[in-house]
């Protein structure tokens, strides 16, 4: 692999992360939270679905964020945004 490819960066770190699972109305939801660079973010990764996005509270608000980004419904993105909010 290292004659075929330049490897740009390796890098090992620490994180905490934090893992929520809950049963909403519809679903199960599994997400891993960990801290972003930008101090007032989090990375929330939905485990289940294999999607991610960088958020902090004002960006669950936004109409239609949520709902694109996870893929789910409008009342399963105000689940989200019911237990994200509590925990950004």
């Amino acid at each position: 692999m290292a004659n075929k490819y330049k490897i740009l960066k390796d890098e090992e770190v620490e994180q905490e992360v934090r893992y929520l699972s809950f049963m909403g109305n519809f679903r199960r939801y599994d997400f891993a939270i960990m801290n972003a660079r930008d101090n007032n973010k989090k990375v929330v990764i939905d485990l289940r679905n294999n999607r991610f996005a960088v958020l902090n509270k004002e960006d669950i608000m936004e109409e239609g964020g949520i709902e694109h980004t996870f893929h789910v419904t409008e009342i399963e993105a105000d689940e989200l945004r019911e237990v994200l909010g509590a925990v950004l």
